[in-house]
């Protein structure tokens, strides 16, 4: 096996690290005229009898004989994936409605009336995220009463 002196390649784990990450790079057993690497990172799960075992993220488990071993070391846990809450529908439809702000609007209970003289149907519509602090046919009717003063139909 050859290795460049530009890389140095060291084995810096052993059996007491069973349950951490690690890394390993390994002589590659496909049996062709050249000797490749190939790596594998995960959890080293058992090291028994000269036999790693090293379980990926996607569960996956890695038998690698200690004999392949080329390089390897422990490496820090994989990093949390950094997902915020997410956005309910009503949340999301608030933040878009403030990218297209109507000339003219009035709340109705939790309801939005929007108007903007009758040049885009998005803003001359009604944004209705909750209760509209009437029953359903007063709010329709107050709805209407609002658009038809401003020549907008309903």
């Amino acid at each position: 096996m050859e290795i460049s002196a530009a890389g140095r390649l060291v084995v810096r784990i052993s059996a007491a690290d069973v349950g951490k990450r690690v890394s390993v790079r390994r002589l590659d057993d496909t049996g062709g005229p050249r000797q490749n690497f190939t790596d594998t990172v995960g959890v080293l799960t058992s090291w028994d009898d000269g036999v790693l075992m090293i379980t990926r993220r996607d569960g996956e488990r890695v038998r690698i004989p200690e004999s392949a071993l080329v390089a390897g070391k422990v490496v820090p846990a994989e990093p949390a994936r950094r997902r915020g809450p997410s956005a309910s529908y009503e949340e999301l439809a608030r933040i878009t409605a403030r990218g297209w702000r109507p000339v003219e609007s009035e709340r109705l209970g939790e309801w939005e009336l929007r108007a903007a003289s009758g040049f885009t149907r998005r803003a001359n519509s009604v944004l209705p995220l909750g209760d509209p602090g009437l029953p359903l046919d007063e709010a329709l009717t107050a709805v209407r009463r609002w658009y038809g003063d401003r020549g907008l139909p309903a």
